[in-house]
């Protein structure tokens, strides 16, 4: 049994009333593909920036703060869909698939032990999740945000920017809706898209033909720097 396709669930979609019911339906709408669901920050991840300002904490605590942040957001996409659980390890991510339920992965444990990251706001859950996705040999990232995807210039200054459907990942724009690490943790990965996880139709339509309205980071070509993940040690997941 393999993880077939990562899918991160970008804090921005945590205020969505629907969003329990939108993972219900990716348990439903992903028939026979193996998923692993990781979360973002959320609220929780704002509140340990805020602090992180007002007490002029290190970066280091900041950074180990938000990542327990994606543990708090994931236990609360737990609770809010009826078919999703909470996974600590690679055995617990394959026994919840085993039991036909949706694994939510907290990270913290395993980060906790191996932590390849920058210690930094410059390191986000996009770039967690796709040192995730390369570690565990899935064939996918799809991050769920509340944007379309990328655009050509910051939609939020210029209404009229064209939303990317395709940009390689060596030319993403600097300032867009991943992070500047983003890029970098995508090696091994065949297939990465960006979509708007406040349309469940295009989540849908993602999950049953590989292409909907967003934006697909081209990735080929790249190898993973990373050894296979194994079930037995401490490193990766």
């Amino acid at each position: 049994m393999k993880i077939d396709v990562v899918i991160k669930v970008g804090g921005s979609l945590g205020r969505s009333r629907g969003l329990g019911k939108l993972l219900d339906s990716i348990a439903r709408w992903k028939g026979a593909t193996n998923v692993l669901v990781i979360p973002g920050g959320g609220v929780f991840a704002d509140l340990v920036r805020a602090e992180y300002r007002r007490l002029q904490l290190t970066e280091h605590a900041a950074h180990r703060m938000a990542i327990l942040a994606m543990d708090q957001y994931g236990l609360q996409l737990c609770d809010l869909a009826s078919k999703a659980a909470p996974a600590s390890s690679l055995n617990q991510v394959m026994e919840v698939i085993r039991c036909g339920q949706l694994p939510v992965y907290l990270p913290s444990r395993s980060l906790s032990h191996h932590d390849p990251f920058a210690h930094s706001w410059g390191v986000t859950s996009d770039s967690i999740a796709a040192y995730i996705a390369g570690r565990v040999g899935a064939d996918a990232l799809l991050l769920l945000k509340h944007v379309d995807g990328i655009f050509a210039r910051d939609p939020k200054i210029d209404p009229s920017a064209p939303l990317l459907p395709r940009v390689a990942r060596s030319r993403l724009p600097r300032d867009c809706c991943v992070d500047r690490e983003f890029a970098k943790w995508l090696n091994g990965i065949d297939c990465c898209w960006i979509i708007n996880g406040a349309r469940p139709a295009r989540v849908k339509e993602w999950l049953e033909c590989r292409r909907t309205v967003g934006t697909c980071v081209v990735t080929r070509g790249t190898k993973s720097p990373h050894p296979p993940f194994t079930k037995g040690g401490h490193r990766g997941i």
